[in-house]
């Protein structure tokens, strides 16, 4: 077991967790379903299950191509079904032509609720505004989530298929190398120590995962998180300046 937790730094707790899981599932033959996860997470578990060729996993967010998701862990023979997952996913009507919420204030909205983030999924502003949720707590936020800011909202269950439609405001930047900290000094304009600071202080995300080393090598269509400031798709335009700079786009979620 540890030669496979030394290749999770960081993760050694979430790793020795589904580990246990994964070996009652393939020893007792049973059924376990899990959190919402987050895809960081998702690829550890898929990474984990491969060492059991007698169990499978299936994952599924409760909203298409959604980020995170709850996963379900069975023997081969299972057949896995859609109920399995115990989801849940709500429409908020509230006058939109008034007010416009932002995924921030859902998400605060909801943690005000002392739901744990482990509970609900993505939230989704799209043609409506969605998120998906546990099952278990569906009830409760039916009558408890009535207030986003200063907007009265109210829930109302759907099971309709949802796809986000994620909007992007593109930018163009020349960068010297693909380190992580130039790469948000030159994409936020700031400074390399400030960046530096917020970088060894858990402020950043790469793919989902915190990354708390300035010197860490981005890829191309990295997701970069960046507390308080947004989040940002990291692509490669392949080509360089006649100095030397390579040219790559900025995808900054909106």
């Amino acid at each position: 077991m540890d030669n496979i937790i030394i290749h999770f730094k960081g993760e050694e707790e979430f790793v020795k967790r589904m580990l246990a899981i994964i070996e009652r599932v393939s020893h007792q033959q049973n059924f376990y379903l899990s959190e919402f996860l987050s895809p960081y997470h998702q690829s550890i578990v898929q990474s984990l299950i491969g060492r059991y060729p007698d169990v499978k996993v299936e994952f599924n967010g409760g909203i298409i191509d959604a980020e995170m998701k709850r996963c379900v862990i069975v023997p081969q023979y299972f057949e896995i079904t859609p109920e399995d997952f115990d989801l849940c996913v709500f429409e908020i009507v509230y006058p939109s032509k008034f007010e416009k919420l932002k995924h921030s204030d859902i998400l605060g909205a909801l943690m005000s609720l002392g739901v744990k983030r482990e509970k609900f999924g993505d939230i989704v502003i799209s043609d409506g505004t969605y998120f998906a949720c546990d099952n278990q707590i569906a009830r409760i936020l039916a009558m408890d989530f009535n207030s986003v800011r200063h907007t009265k909202v109210r829930l109302k269950e759907t099971k309709e298929e949802i796809k986000p439609h994620i909007d992007y405001q593109i930018k163009t930047f020349f960068v010297r190398s693909f380190r992580l900290d130039v790469i948000l000094s030159t994409f936020y304009h700031l400074s390399r120590s400030e960046v530096n600071r917020y970088i060894q202080a858990g402020f950043v995300k790469v793919n989902h995962k915190e990354v708390v080393e300035n010197n860490f090598l981005c890829n191309n269509n990295d997701v970069i998180s960046f507390k308080r400031h947004g989040r940002v798709k990291l692509v490669d335009a392949k080509r360089t300046t006649k100095q030397g700079n390579y040219v790559v786009e900025g995808y900054f979620y909106k």
